[in-house]
């Protein structure tokens, strides 16, 4: 263990910066630090910005690229401040020259720059933390031998004497080419000589000196093939005995680096030393063509260049090869953005990001390289249980990293898997290895072609894990471990049918790096000790003890229902989220056994306590300190531990500075008062102390106390019912109110919509949906506290397949009833399970509960609530029937006359096609006639006296024809003007009331947004028109074929006719384009048309046209941001954006629903840097009145028809942070209520009109439906009805709902205090909610003593609820309040809890629990029973595994009671001057039940200090 010295050194250290610690490391260290900066990330910038990087969460912004763009601005504008302080000229001009080329390297990528500064920091942490450790472990050791720099020196030397050869042969070569150039001049000079002059001297002195020339260019072509020959052996030397060498250490040391190791580094050198031989190769390989080029032009008898240089090619050929395929590696291993120190595991359905790198860098390489990823590629059959598929698009094409050194590359981000479905329900060979045993990998080819060579690259990832769920990451994370750790083969998959064991000094370095990485300090040698003793007991001193894989990750720890790994991980989680600060100032001792624990404290003194991870819970902290007795003895005490659970609701520290042990006769006191050895709580924790005053009034004061009983044997007593006393003094009330404060971000999981799966099948249900607001609100006061309104609409075809009627008098038909509606849920479920999209359905196993609770034993009750809803519904619908009138008939009637019309004109149509088909066949008739007669005539005489009576009939079945002609022509033009009577209703009514429903169901109104009867008409419409416009071209096309003057005045109408089916075809199509589903983040589910910057959103479009021939087309969606939108022309200031990639899509039929869609699912924003500079910047909006919208554009060709069509999303607000959502939404609210005309009045802000309360209250109720599947009851509305409106008119104005007063940020902070922990409150009606002060007296005043109410804070606008109550004593009537409780404090303990325990002391009186009754008059338990949870509610005050267990306790103080009469303002004015000595012993009195205490004079005396309340939790 750390003695007190090293404590204190470590404390010392520990308060330092990080970069001032690393700048007094060792030399030796020092340049391990050196290495990690470049020109990627300058250390002028860390030296400069050293305190400011370090404040910054870079891991975050490395995965979020809106939160990477701030940093950067911000990292740019901290820079330009630096360089504005500095005086120095020179270091001034270098920081510019940085700041200038960040700008250029990140600009358009900055998460790139995060993940860089991130990957740094945590490296310097690494080195710290190895700088504690008494030595190196033997896997760090070796991996510094690796990159040893003299190894790196000898071979920057050898490959660049490779280098200076290669280009020396390049001037050997050239002079070769010179000299035989000379040689061939004078040779054939020599030849071209007459032959008379060969004999002459002359001429045997050229020859001679010819010969000579030949003799040297012998000799040159011999020795450049020699140096070439010892340069290629040279190479393959390099490549055998140190490249390919340095390539595997890379790799090596990059499977290290993946599971915690040193940062990885060095493939920068590698790629150069690839490189520069690949350059040498390729330079090699052009001097051999240079040769054999030679040769062409000269050669002789033993010329040695034919004769070695084949050879040579080959084996320059094979080297390439061999170098261009082993440069083909993967830089980055898989990895989900979301666990970024998780590499190699994959969940599907999650995307995850990898990136393959080439490292050769050849200008002449083909840069249209094309990289495919496989998964599982060439695995064998049977050797894994499970198959996958890559879901997204699985080729990129490699290109040059800006930012980088040039490297060439590609980086795939979107990728994801999806497990491949099997029919006959067979995986493979299951059974054999856990899903977290079973090894993949992925694949990466690609086709390399330079100079004529060809070659295959393919590369993959080290073996991944795929999990299904992320509970399932633990055993993941312990199997990539493992792996990793025992082997350096590339692609073992079977590795885990026999998993190697590790010796306790591999696997102990490994667990530090855990810690190192994900808390940021390892683990020293000590820690590493404690863990030794717990995995291997007796053989803990032994290093080269043998572990094996089952012990590490699968065996659980004897007596324990976990493995140690789980056990760790969960440590390790702890810390990461709850634990980092304390972790990091060395206070955790962590890792210490019970009996550890109590040699080390048994000689200290009382109150001194140490900190330590459980051993008995997943993920827990306790403390345990040390008491003395008067006896002399040594009482040990643990708390219970602490899981994430409570952390996330009280910070660690402030649990230790207000923990209070209540125990038999002694006051309520915090034993924590040393850390160990003995270092004061305070100092140790004091600057880690979370104090903020909490002062709210005029509501009582309440907060959460951590408290523990200890009591003797003899005076336990079994767990009680009764809410418990308050544990402390009202002075201490007081200030722990002042001091305690919560900052935590509570982080709920949003279900999606559910999706109308029944639509078609729902009647009665399904009309309902379609009431207006008001009518809709009856429906649900229907259900309101009877039966929840999402189990009427999940179980709408159930329910009303059932006789309820009968049921209601019947109590078997009653339970089969039941039973059948609990069925159908169970289907429901197994669906949801079977399809993977349980989160975004309904609750089901919710709704299942609820009826077994409520009406498994009476189910007659849920068949009378049944049987009376169904009826109400019915006369509900009548009402809205009659109400509409015989002029105004319901959507039901006007749908099935529009169907009527539509069948009629098929019908029409059908004959049409009878009638052309019979005047093609009397065409052909008369036809065959009218040629086969005169033969015939011919043939017999006696014909020829018919021949004028043939003529006469022929003319009369010619005139026949004609007369059918026209009459067909005039049915075509009945059947137009039908259709046009059809294609105006659908275009002008049908269209744009569906539009009406679609705005008002995206601001939450639960109508029927259904597009199946729309597609049908508009299908059934165009498709008659089509076969219209063929009908006439076959009477055309008999005309031409039959010509014949009785028809020569058709043409002229039939040309008419079919110009005007034209046309109605066109209106059609260019409406037939809709926005079926409007612009959606998934992060905001129920809330449509906000985007974000940079994060992705979802949109569909529909072609209500749904024929083959539209099919057929291939009509390709364009969207296009803000177009032909005036107000970006116009308005100064304006934003501009742009997708973040072009983007299409092609239409295709939707397997489901058999639609015409284009789903674009991963599109996002980027803003536009220029902005218009228009006139009128005195009226623009701000950021979240700014509209905009996307138009989807497309064009129609088919059989000589074109037209283009568009279709526009509904108006979009764009943010920039997520803290304008509340505002943005209020917005869309605003101007999808306002605005119903097209095109949309995108300056609808610069004046905006106001709201009609009417619309309003029902927009409002919408969303409370929404979050809480109950709207708003009259009396609500009227409440809030006072709060908005202020005018005499009844209207409500933009500024006083959303700007100056804001009154819907206080409603939506309701709204997600209600989504987040009081839905099912909400839903059955318990919380009353919208009740003013006033309003609140008058309905409690006249009721019976503890009757309380619930309701929102009005002062609060984050979301707060408050419970009111009346009490009555001595003739007056007083009402409290509590302070409200947010969702903070309720994402601790949930409501019904602090309703069940809350505690309230008023003076001189015994504790008591003040709520008995839930207005009117129901009983607290019977409102809220069947919301208690058990463990919450558990009071036993016994010692379990050892532990003291603890619990929050809701509790106010109020000593006096106010004044009469009463008023809620002086409520609060509470007197404190009572003696607080007699108020703490008289409150313990009662609360102990003892007989008296020791004398709380001497305590205060004892206690009290002049800057220190007595009182004071400290």
């Amino acid at each position: 263990m750390l003695d007190e010295t090293d404590r204190g050194a470590a404390q010392r250290h520990f308060s330092m910066s990080q970069w001032k610690q690393i700048q007094q490391l060792e030399i030796r260290l020092l340049e391990h630090v050196d290495y990690l900066y470049d020109d990627n990330f300058p250390m002028d910038i860390r030296q400069g910005l050293a305190s400011w990087i370090e404040s910054q969460d870079w891991e975050t912004a490395a995965n979020d690229e809106s939160m990477a763009s701030v940093l950067f601005t911000n990292l740019l504008s901290q820079l330009e401040r630096v360089r504005s302080r500095e005086q120095n000229f020179l270091q001034r001009h270098n920081m510019k020259i940085i700041q200038q080329q960040l700008q250029v390297k990140y600009k358009t990528n900055p998460a790139i720059m995060a993940q860089v500064i991130s990957t740094c920091l945590r490296e310097e942490r690494r080195i710290l933390s190895s700088t504690c450790m008494q030595e190196q472990g033997p896997l760090e050791k070796s991996l510094q031998n690796s990159v040893s720099f003299e190894r790196q020196k000898n071979m920057d030397n050898r490959v660049g004497i490779i280098r200076g050869s290669v280009q020396l042969m390049d001037q050997a070569v050239k002079y070769i080419e010179d000299m035989q150039d000379d040689f061939d001049f004078r040779y054939k000079t020599l030849q071209s000589r007459e032959s008379s002059d060969r004999n002459s001297e002359m001429m045997k002195q050229e020859v001679t000196t010819l010969q000579e020339m030949l003799n040297r260019l012998d000799f040159k072509r011999k020795e450049i093939l020699s140096k070439i020959d010892v340069v290629i052996k040279e190479i393959d030397n390099l490549m055998t005995s140190q490249l390919n060498p340095e390539l595997q250490d890379w790799k090596r040391r990059q499977q290290i680096a993946a599971i915690g190791g040193p940062l990885l580094t060095g493939l920068d050198q590698l790629q150069s030393w690839f490189t520069l031989t690949a350059q040498s190769l390729f330079q090699i390989k052009r001097q051999l063509d240079k040769l054999g080029e030679l040769v062409v032009k000269v050669t002789y008898e033993s010329d040695p260049i034919p004769l070695q240089k084949p050879q040579m090619d080959e084996r320059v050929k094979y080297l390439i090869y061999h170098l261009i395929k082993s440069s083909f590696v993967v830089e980055k291993q898989p990895c989900m953005p979301t666990h970024p120190q998780k590499p190699l595991i994959i969940k599907t359905g999650v995307q995850f990001t990898t990136k393959v790198r080439l490292l050769v860098k050849l200008p002449e390489v083909d840069y249209q390289l094309k990289v495919k990823t496989t998964f599982d590629k060439d695995l064998p059959p049977g050797r894994v249980s499970r198959q996958f598929f890559i879901l997204t698009n699985n080729t990129k094409v490699m290109d040059i990293e800006d930012y980088s050194n040039g490297c060439l590359s590609v980086e795939f981000r979107h990728l994801q898997l999806k497990e491949k479905k099997y029919i006959n329900g067979t995986k493979g060979n299951e059974g054999l290895l856990s899903v977290t045993e079973e090894l993949h990998s992925l694949s990466f080819e690609a086709c390399f072609t330079v100079q004529g060579l060809t070659i295959d690259l393919e590369t993959c990832s080290l073996p991944l894990v795929v999990i299904s769920n992320v509970s399932q990451l633990p055993g993941g994370w312990a199997s990539v471990m493992w792996y990793n750790l025992l082997t350096d083969e590339p692609r073992n998959l079977a590795f885990f049918g026999n998993p190697p064991r590790a010796t306790w000094s591999q696997l102990s370095e490994v667990l530090s790096w855990q810690f190192s990485t994900f808390a940021g300090q390892g683990l020293n040698k000590e820690q590493l000790s404690m863990l030794g003793d717990k995995l291997l007991g007796q053989h803990a001193s032994c290093s080269d003890y043998q572990v094996s894989w089952s012990k590490f990750s699968k065996e659980n720890i004897p007596g324990k229902p976990f493995s140690f790994w789980m056990w760790l991980d969960s440590i390790l989680e702890l810390i990461k989220k709850h634990l980092l600060p304390v972790w990091n100032e060395n206070y955790i001792m962590g890792f210490v056994s019970k009996e550890m624990e109590r040699t080390l404290l048994k000689d200290r003194e009382p109150g001194t306590f140490l900190l330590r991870f459980s051993e008995s819970h997943l993920g827990g902290i306790t403390f345990t300190w040390v008491e003395h007795s008067d006896a002399g003895d040594v009482k040990f005490n643990s708390v219970e531990p602490y899981t994430k659970n409570r952390l996330s609701a009280l910070p660690f520290a402030d649990i230790i500075r207000d923990y209070k042990v209540i125990s038999d006769g002694v006051v309520p006191e915090n034993p924590l008062k040393f850390l160990y050895p003995d270092i004061p709580k305070d100092e140790a924790f004091g600057r880690l102390y979370n104090s903020q005053p909490s002062k709210v009034y005029p509501y009582i004061p309440s907060t959460l106390i951590p408290i523990s009983e200890l009591r003797s044997n003899s005076s336990t007593t079994p767990p009680s019912c009764q809410s418990p006393e308050p544990p402390m003094t009202p002075g201490e009330f007081h200030m722990l109110n002042e001091q305690l404060c919560f900052d935590i971000d509570t982080v709920s999981l949003q279900a999606l919509p559910f999706a109308e799966t029944h639509s078609r099948k729902m009647a009665q249900w399904r009309a309902v949906l379609r009431l207006d607001a008001a009518l809709q609100g009856c429906v649900s006061r229907l259900y309101e506290g009877r039966l929840p309104r999402e189990i009427r609409h999940c179980l709408c075809v159930m329910i009303e397949s059932q006789d309820w009627d009968l049921a209601a008098v019947d109590a078997n038909k009653a339970r089969t009833c039941l039973h059948a509606l609990l069925v159908c849920l169970e289907e429901q479920w197994r669906r949801s399970v079977q399809e993977n999209n349980i989160l975004v359905g309904p609750d089901l196993p919710g709704m299942k509960d609820y009826l077994l609770k409520r009406f498994q034993d009476e189910p007659l009750n849920l068949a009378i609530i049944l049987s009376e809803c169904l009826k109400e519904e019915k006369k509900i619908l009548a009402s809205a029937s009659e109400a509409q009138g015989c002029g105004s008939p319901t959507p039901e009637q006007k749908w099935s006359v529009l169907d009527d019309k539509v069948n009629e004109l098929k019908r029409h149509t059908s004959e049409v096609k009878k009638e052309i088909k019979s005047l093609e066949f009397l065409n052909e008739k008369l036809d065959f006639i009218q040629e086969t007669w005169q033969s015939q005539v011919e043939q017999h005489v006696g014909l020829a006296q018919s021949h004028g009576l043939m003529e006469e009939e022929c003319l009369k079945k010619a005139n026949f024809i004609t007369q059918t002609k026209q009459m067909v022509l005039q049915q075509i033009v009945n059947i137009l003007k039908l259709a046009d009577q059809i294609v105006m209703t659908l275009t002008d009514v049908e269209l744009p009331e569906w539009k009406r429903r679609q705005q008002m169901a995206c601001i939450g109104s639960p109508v029927d947004t259904c597009l199946d009867h729309l597609q049908k008409w508009f299908t059934a419409v165009a498709e008659v028109l089509l076969r219209v416009r063929e009908q006439l071209q076959k009477l055309q096309d008999q005309n031409k074929k039959y010509n014949s003057t009785a028809t020569s005045n058709l043409p002229g109408p039939m040309a008419e006719t079919e110009k005007f089916a034209q046309s109605l075809f066109i209106k059609l199509l260019t409406n037939a384009l809709v926005v079926e589903k409007q612009p959606l983040m998934s992060s905001l589910p129920q809330r449509p048309l906000i985007l974000k910057t940079r994060v992705r959103f979802t949109v569909t479009v529909r072609f209500l046209v749904n024929l083959p021939e539209v099919q057929k087309c291939l009509l390709t969606v364009k969207p296009v941001f803000d177009k032909d939108v005036e107000e970006a022309r116009t308005v100064k200031g304006f934003r501009c954006f742009d997708f973040n990639k072009d983007d299409y899509k092609v239409m295709d039929v939707d397997t489901p629903g058999g639609g015409l869609v284009a789903e674009f699912g991963h599109m996002s924003l980027i803003e536009s840097k220029g902005r218009p500079k228009g006139s009128y910047e005195q009226c623009r909006p701000g950021v979240t009145e700014e509209l905009h919208i996307i138009k989807f554009v497309t064009g129609f060709h088919h059989a000589g028809l074109e037209c283009n069509i568009e279709a526009s999303s509904l108006p979009l607000v764009v943010i920039s942070s997520t803290n304008q959502v509340p505002s943005a939404w209020a917005s869309v609210m605003w101007c999808n209520a306002v605005s119903t005309s097209e095109p949309r009045n995108l300056s609808l802000f610069v004046d905006p009109p106001p709201l009609n309360w009417e619309q309003m209250a029902q927009v409002l109720s919408w969303q409370f439906l929404s979050v809480g599947q109950k709207g708003l009851d009259e009396n609500q509305i009227s409440m809030l009805r006072d709060k908005l409106v202020d005018d005499p008119d009844g209207l409500v104005h933009w500024s006083k709902f959303s700007k100056n007063e804001s009154a819907w940020i206080w409603i939506d902070g309701i709204l997600d205090l209600i989504k987040k922990h009081l839905a099912n409150l909400w839903q059955d009606g318990s919380i009353m909610g919208f009740v003013s002060k006033e309003r609140t007296r008058a309905l409690l005043q006249e009721k019976q003593t503890g009757t309380f109410l619930l309701r929102f804070s009005e002062s609060n606008k984050d979301g707060a609820i408050t419970f009111s109550w009346v009490n009555h004593s001595n003739g007056e009537t007083h009402v409290h309040a509590v302070e409200p409780y947010t969702k903070q404090e309720l994402s601790a303990i949930s409501l019904p809890y602090i309703i069940y325990q809350y505690s309230l002391r008023a003076q001189r009186q015994t504790a008591r629990n003040p709520l008995l009754y839930l207005y009117p008059d129901i009983p607290k338990d019977t409102a809220f029973g069947r919301y208690y949870n058990s463990s919450e509610m558990s009071a036993s005050t016994k010692v379990s595994d050892g532990y003291v267990l603890r619990r929050l306790v809701p509790v106010s103080v109020y000593p006096t009671p106010p004044p009469s009469p009463p008023r809620e303002t002086d409520m609060m004015d509470i007197d404190m001057s009572t003696d607080t000595t007699q108020l703490f012993q008289e409150l313990f009195s009662d609360l102990l039940g003892l007989p008296g205490l020791p004398d709380l004079s001497t305590f205060y005396e004892e206690t009290h200090d002049s800057s220190v309340s007595p009182f004071s939790p400290i």
